[in-house]
């Protein structure tokens, strides 16, 4: 029973060793959270992530959205969109700076934004 118990441990050990030095295969470039109401308070849709193979195609959000925030890696710009298929200009959104003790920056738009994009400057 303790050599299973040792093994079992042994065998953990390892695989999270080999994991933790693997490199990401598709890095981070920046979250956002979403709002169907101005604001940045009210009807919270959560938080989505986008990473490098995201970036220079359009995202349909999965629900319409008003108010938004971002947190971007620098060297990208984000931009929300009216036209499911980002065939429109879009609004530049700007971003919260890191750090909790940063003020959220809201960007708010009055009738609902449906997709992003993110670009590299």
């Amino acid at each position: 029973m303790y050599f299973t118990a040792t093994l079992a441990s042994l065998v953990a050990v390892i695989f999270t060793v080999k994991a933790a030095v693997l490199p990401r295969a598709d890095p981070y470039v920046g979250d956002l959270r979403t709002f169907t109401q101005i604001g940045c308070s009210a009807d919270n849709q959560g938080v989505g992530t986008f990473t490098e193979s995201m970036i220079n195609t359009c995202q349909l959000y999965p629900e319409q959205f008003s108010s938004l925030y971002i947190h971007l890696t620098s060297g990208y710009v984000f931009r929300a969109h009216d036209d499911p298929s980002c065939k429109d200009e879009g609004t530049v959104i700007a971003e919260t700076p890191p750090g909790s003790g940063s003020p959220i920056v809201c960007n708010n738009h009055t009738t609902a934004w449906i997709a992003y994009t993110v670009q590299r400057l």
